[in-house]
């Protein structure tokens, strides 16, 4: 019922109010949410499930905390002004319903319970130990690595000091790109082999880091790794309480929103702003990339029809096959994370952008429920811990993707699997 009230709206069967829209977007969100919570196997723990609600606070927070008219943040307030209250932010909205929707559907229609065996044989123990050890040496020098570039550029000293050196060096900002990308993975590699007999250690150092790293203003970089981790503990049936959980999503918003003020003054000297919505709310911008791809149809750009999905593939063929030309990153408008910044400057990106860009409305519900269907196929896999190692690591890269374009998905996710595949051989042969 809910899918004939959106498409009906988007199709202007009947005009909503925009008021109206945005209570109905939220509780399509909230409604989704709690079915998913209830209904797949591993509920709240469940990679669909974690994935939605990241995805939902990205997309539809703002809508959220709008809707119940409790953004008392004035920068926000301000920022989001310029776009908004335009009728392609409303059209935008309709986007994000069809996508709730649409993931919504196929989560539920492909998920099935899996029986999962927590038993573990002192060989494959072992095994483990190794790899959590290994996993854990190298999530420590890259953590060192980021600390020790950071102080040497002066760029840990707020997040304008990071984004100038940033912005100079272009060296410097590959060393950092690949500084998260050796941390996500590596911590992917800590969460499948933990056991608890080996310790918290490399958690703590990674807790450390990312206080620095969140204080700094770096929160997708933080925030992204730790939902991947939970999906593999959620595999593994390692799970904390749920009051423990919301309280620290709590502490977690507020944090966001005082970080967020930094971001915007470079000092923390400003005052503290605790009401967590308004995290929820600047989060929620993501908005903005589907409204701005709206405005280049209605300008007359054409769909592209799977091109930004298949440009990044054809651009690595083209590395080792002559007759194929490679047009330079900066001159490819298919790489959306590209066009974007030439168009509307460094506002992120979103798949629901990306999948509308491509194939339109009707995209975005197939993209969507494609994509449910996928995360579904993932929780359904049994788990072990190759196989853990191999999901997480791919999943890191669409966890990203979240606030950006498709473009580094398929090179990360086959980096990935390298690197877990190498670490895992080089644990197996130390074994032996």
């Amino acid at each position: 019922m809910g899918s004939v009230f959106v498409f009906a709206g988007y199709i202007d069967v009947f005009e909503t109010p925009r008021a109206e829209l945005e209570s109905f977007t939220t509780f399509t969100w909230l409604l989704v949410s709690i079915i998913l919570a209830n209904t797949l196997p591993k509920g709240i723990w469940s990679i669909c499930y974690i994935y939605f609600i990241v995805f939902g606070i990205f997309h539809g927070g703002l809508i959220l905390v709008n809707s119940v008219n409790l953004i008392t943040d004035h920068d926000t307030l301000y920022q989001i002004s310029f776009w908004f209250n335009s009728n392609q932010t409303e059209n935008a909205i309709h986007m994000i319903n069809i996508a709730f929707l649409g993931f919504g559907i196929g989560a539920m229609v492909f998920s099935k319970a899996v029986k999962t065996e927590h038993n573990v044989s002192p060989r494959d123990e072992e095994y483990n130990r190794r790899l959590y050890h290994i996993g854990g040496g190298i999530l420590v020098v890259f953590i060192v690595l980021f600390f020790l570039v950071a102080f040497a550029t002066g760029a840990i000293y707020s997040y304008g000091a990071y984004l100038r050196v940033v912005d100079s060096n272009p060296l410097v900002g590959i060393m950092f790109t690949y500084i998260y990308v050796f941390i996500s993975l590596a911590l992917v590699l800590v969460a499948v082999a933990h056991d608890k007999a080996f310790g918290y250690l490399y958690f703590a150092f990674f807790a450390v880091w990312a206080l620095f790293a969140f204080k700094l203003g770096l929160r997708g970089e933080v925030m992204f790794p730790s939902a991947v981790t939970a999906c593999m503990l959620g595999r593994k049936g390692r799970v904390m309480n749920g009051f423990l959980l919301l309280a620290m999503i709590v502490v977690f918003l507020v944090a966001a929103g005082i970080v967020k003020n930094a971001r915007v003054s470079g000092t923390y000297d400003g005052g503290a702003d605790f009401n967590p919505l308004n995290a929820v709310a600047e989060m929620g911008s993501s908005l903005r990339a589907v409204q701005e791809v709206i405005s280049w149809r209605e300008k007359g750009d054409d769909l592209l029809l799977g091109a930004s999905y298949w440009a990044p593939i054809e651009r690595q063929f083209a590395l080792f096959i002559p007759q194929l030309d490679r047009v330079k990153a900066e001159d490819d408008d298919r790489l959306l994370n590209v066009k974007v910044i030439k168009v509307a400057g460094p506002i992120g990106f979103s798949p629901v952008a990306e999948a509308y860009v491509n194939f339109g409305e009707k995209g975005v519900l197939i993209i969507f429920f494609l994509f449910g269907g996928l995360m579904a196929k993932l929780d359904n896999m049994s788990s072990s811990t190759k196989t853990d190692i191999l999901i997480g690591v791919a999943l890191a890269p669409l966890f990203i993707m979240i606030r950006n374009s498709f473009a580094h998905v398929p090179v990360q996710i086959i980096f990935g699997c390298a690197f877990a595949m190498f670490f895992m051989f080089l644990a197996h042969k130390r074994k032996e």
